[in-house]
């Protein structure tokens, strides 16, 4: 596999703001700074999720009420690594553990589940995370930034993925078409 699939067919970062991205990029109310995992990716509920390579589920379940909720964890082999994609706030999921996936198929579906629950409108999302360790814990640590493998987190643009093209998209709608093979080197 040359390349990583988008997991949302629309894929932009939550309000365009960059704490909804990778990194120590949040601020607690006493203003310390502390991490965000993933990329929150805008998504009303019941938007399809597709996995992003091929793959094996590795984990299928409602984590907790206060975090993630209900989740889905994709392990994949990506340039000689063992990777495993987090998918979380979902509202159903279609795969049990330890079922072999294709890249591009349908996984889960968006909701509103564990952190995410009461969110409205813009503020409703995919929470993604690409991680080096099926158990990553708090922080950063066992997590990789998805821009190292996507080029970089898409805020102030869309990125929309069907049928192994893309296009890239101004909030003003207009877009232009690339072939996927070319998108993999932006």
């Amino acid at each position: 596999m040359s390349f990583l699939a988008w997991p949302l067919e629309t894929n932009r970062i939550r309000r365009d703001v960059t704490n909804n991205t990778f990194g120590t990029v949040r601020r607690n109310a006493d203003g310390t700074k502390r991490a965000h995992q993933g990329w929150d990716l805008v998504a009303t509920p019941l938007t399809a999720c597709y996995a992003i390579a091929e793959g094996v589920i590795r984990k299928s379940e409602n984590h907790d009420a206060k975090g993630h909720g209900k989740l889905v964890v994709l392990e994949f082999l990506f340039q000689g690594r063992t990777l495993f994609a987090l998918y979380s706030h979902l509202t159903i999921v279609s795969v049990a553990r330890a079922t072999k996936v294709k890249q591009g198929e349908a996984i889960a579906y968006t909701g509103t589940s564990g952190n995410a629950n009461g969110m409205n409108g813009k503020d409703q999302h995919l929470h993604f995370e690409i991680r080096d360790e099926l158990e990553a814990g708090r922080g950063l640590g066992g997590r990789v930034d998805p821009k190292t493998f996507y080029g970089r987190a898409p805020r102030e643009y869309i990125v929309v993925e069907s049928h192994g093209q893309k296009r890239l998209l101004n909030p003003s709608g207009t877009g232009l078409k690339i072939n996927a093979g070319d998108m993999r080197r932006w």
